[in-house]
């Protein structure tokens, strides 16, 4: 929120320095961006006129002009393109400090220009159009001092407001803190205090659970009413654009002011006239003062009048009943909404505003009569044939302020410091000046103060009063044994590994768009939907991590990255009967040169199939029980017959393979050479040791005598997989391993058939094989492969 200097001084008796004021704020828990000068800080600039304009004998986009400063006339090289006869300009002589340094005489392509007529932004100020020069008003009086036109030089504090604190998004507010922990004194604000019988505009509440306060005064006589300059001023300088009509723009100031948003009704559009607060009809319509025309959701609020509704409550106003300069009569609105459901309203019809962002954080219960009383006070002084013809301040539901029992040793408890009892005391008495010094003191919790609940609130006030730094900074809290789950041990290992082999660790959102899903090959129907998303871009969980490592290969790549390792341990989501199921999961790509940078003896090559196989084993070494099969059912995402099923033991502990095509071309990626993997880590926590000395690899003897080995070309169908034939060699005697070798399809082998060589190694614990034994083990094999798979030997 933007704070000006000038604006927060009138409501503070001896107020601080600006450059001193970022450090205050911060010490009492308000986080100070930026601190910009503002405002008109040039010299030498006078108002001129311009009485001629000729064509640059050199230049076709310039002009030569000549400018009257009520002293002389002099000649200037000019390309704005808005210039015209007779205009009163900002003119700029030689020597004249502007916002970028001096102005020095100067020859623009070989004419001499005697000075400049200058932009708003030449001369530093803010909230004006800066295509082209900056006309003045014709009023101007020729040859004056244009500093006196502006705004003087002010100080704008851009300060960082959290969600809870809703407190301080005013002028007013900021000041009140100040006076509160700096011991200032507090200037309230000129508010108007006319008196009123009348009801020409009944007001009705008949939703008073959303709307517990509606104050209204309606004046008559306002048309006309312009926006003093000096308010305009300050519109600019935070950033607003003023209209020029005061029903609008005081509306604007007063929120800046005091933090109380307001809204002007044009009493003559309000059917009846007549306001109710009440909640939206079905088939109800609003066209907003954007002239957005909403459909209204039964059950937000609304503004009516007698036949329709006239605003959507805290969030904007609607055209049919806006003020303009014709008005004549208006109906100021101070209210009290409840925060969450401005919220929802603002959520559903996708408009943010400055009311909307003030009312879903809370505003003071007690501010809404005063807020309309100033608003009014502004427009009585700019109209004097306006007057006050009623004041309504409707309040079904009163506020009572909460009372919190507080002792002083419990607050020190809670913030582990020391505090002294008069300190603590006199935090509270800041607060509330009536308190009574009886212990434990009942702090009377101000209005505005709607996020002070329970006493760890009001500690958290007494550590700002005296100061963060006089907690220290060591905690008293025992420390307790902790031990690791399986879950994040599994995840612990994989992380390391993965790291070790050149991988680097990505960190995505659990959060999806549709698109996202449908690139992947899934349906967004499947998936769980967010109820309130922030966008569509996060409209659904993620069942699957590929959506987000996708996105940040391909941030990788658009960034000059040739090879990119990424892997990312997170949530996946998945419906699961009438409710959700999560899933903990690894997930990992590979593209590019691996390894990452080549070998130093040259031959780098890409990433592959076989690349991403080798890096599952190594993760897998030593886990018994881990196999590769051919998967069942692979995922979508996985291009057929380039995917294989992680087995551990009895369980999948994953999928690994190319990804598609389809998935990689929805992507935006230049080709599909994407090798992707992901592991649950439910199943490698099941089979995980817990114990260390279960982790220890237990000593194997090996054998002291030569090993034998042969090699045996079978042919075979090919609908048969190799890790078929692998489980059907178990039990064979001293058979240390077997190993495929070759496999060929062609010339003498019968069609939808395959020959394969693989190469058995045999080895005994108790002597030497002899070339009879190890034939004997070699016709088992055969005999095995023959019977279970009709192979035969290859001739």
């Amino acid at each position: 929120m933007k704070i000006l200097y000038s604006w927060l001084s009138d409501f503070l008796e001896n107020p601080p320095p600006a450059q001193d004021l970022a450090a205050k704020l911060s010490r009492v828990g308000l986080k100070v961006e930026e601190v910009a000068k503002t405002g008109a800080s040039f010299t030498g600039v006078c108002v001129g006129r311009i009485e001629k304009i000729d064509k640059h004998p050199n230049a076709d986009k310039l002009a030569l002009v000549d400018v009257n400063d009520g002293a002389s006339v002099m000649r200037v090289v000019c390309g704005a393109k808005n210039i015209a006869v007779g205009q009163h300009i900002p003119f700029a002589k030689v020597g004249a400090m502007l916002a970028e340094g001096e102005l020095k005489k100067a020859k623009i392509r070989g004419v001499d220009s005697e000075g400049m007529i200058c932009s708003a932004a030449e001369l530093g100020l803010a909230g004006y159009d800066n295509s082209g020069i900056l006309v003045l008003p014709p009023e101007s009086p020729l040859g004056a001092d244009a500093m006196t036109l502006f705004p003087r030089a002010d100080w704008a504090l851009e300060v960082e407001m959290l969600p809870n604190q809703g407190y301080c998004l005013s002028h007013y507010a900021l000041a009140r803190e100040l006076c509160l922990f700096y011991g200032l004194k507090l200037k309230e604000a000129a508010v108007d205090a006319s008196e009123a019988r009348g009801e020409s505009v009944p007001v009705e509440i008949a939703a008073p659970d959303l709307c517990p306060r509606y104050g209204a005064i309606v004046l008559k006589g306002v048309k006309g009413a312009k926006t003093p300059e000096w308010m305009a001023a300050r519109l600019r300088a935070m950033g607003s654009n003023p209209k020029g009509n005061l029903l609008i723009d005081g509306s604007n100031y007063v929120m800046y002011e005091l933090g109380q948003p307001t809204h002007c009704f044009d009493v003559a559009k309000l059917a009846g006239p007549k306001i109710i607060v009440r909640r939206a009809l079905p088939g109800e319509t609003l066209k907003t003062l954007d002239n957005q025309d909403l459909k209204l959701d039964p059950g937000m609020l609304v503004i009516a009048d007698a036949e329709r509704p006239v605003a959507l409550a805290g969030v904007m106003g609607g055209a049919g009943t806006a003020v303009s300069d014709g008005t004549d009569a208006i109906l100021i609105e101070s209210a009290r909404f409840n925060p969450p459901t401005v919220r929802q309203s603002a959520k559903a019809t996708g408009i943010k505003s400055e009311s909307s962002y003030r009312f879903e954080r809370g505003t003071d219960p007690e501010l809404p009569i005063k807020a309309a009383r100033r608003l009014a006070g502004l427009i009585l002084q700019a109209a004097p044939g306006a007057r006050v013809e009623q004041i309504t301040d409707n309040c079904p539901v009163k506020y009572q302020s909460p009372v919190i029992d507080v002792d002083p040793a419990r607050v020190n408890a809670i913030l582990g410091t020391g505090i002294v009892d008069g300190e603590i005391y006199a935090c509270l008495k800041a607060f509330q000046p009536a308190l009574k010094d009886a212990k434990p003191w009942k702090f009377s919790v101000p209005s505005y103060r709607q996020d002070i609940e329970m006493l760890n609130d009001v500690a958290e006030e007494v550590a700002r009063y005296v100061g963060y730094d006089v907690i220290p900074s060591v905690s008293r809290m025992p420390m307790l044994p902790t031990t690791a789950t399986p879950q994040w041990t599994a995840s612990a290992e994989l992380k390391t590994g993965l790291a070790a082999l050149g991988f680097s660790e990505a960190y995505n959102y659990d959060f999806v768009s549709a698109k996202e899903l449908k690139a992947c090959g899934l349906d967004p129907a499947a998936a769980l939907e967010v109820k309130n998303p922030l966008s569509s871009d996060f409209q659904y969980m993620r069942p699957t991590l590929l959506a987000g490592l996708l996105k940040t290969l391909r941030y990788n790549l658009n960034r000059g990255r040739e090879s990119v390792l990424l892997f990312e341990c997170g949530t996946a989501y998945a419906r699961k009967d009438a409710g959700k199921a999560e899933e903990v999961i690894c997930a990992g790509l590979m593209y590019g040169e691996f390894p990452e940078g080549g070998s130093w003896t040259g031959g780098g090559s890409k990433a592959g199939f076989y690349h991403l196989k080798g890096v599952m084993a190594r993760l897998f070494a030593g886990r018994g029980g881990f196999r590769f099969e051919k998967p069942k059912k692979a995922p979508a995402y996985f291009q057929p017959g380039l995917c294989l099923e992680m087995r551990l033991g009895a369980g999948c502990a994953g999928y690994a393979g190319k990804l598609s095509r389809a998935a990689a071309t929805a992507s935006d990626l230049k080709d599909d050479e994407v090798y992707y993997f992901e592991i649950p880590l439910t199943c490698l926590a099941q089979a995980g040791k817990v114990e260390f000395w279960q982790k220890i690899a237990k000593v194997k003897p090996v054998s002291a005598f030569p090993q034998n080995w042969r090699d045996l070309s079978i042919v075979l169908e090919e609908r048969h997989e190799w890790g078929e034939l692998e489980r059907a060699f178990s039990g064979v005697q001293d058979l240390a391993s077997a190993r495929l070798v070759d496999v060929y399809k062609g010339k003498n082998i019968p069609a939808g058939q395959r020959s394969l060589t693989i190469r058995f190694t045999f080895s005994s614990m108790t002597g030497t094989l002899n070339d009879a034994e190890v034939g004997l083990r070699m016709t088992s094999v055969l005999d095995k492969l023959a019977k279970n798979f009709g192979a035969k030997l290859r001739a």
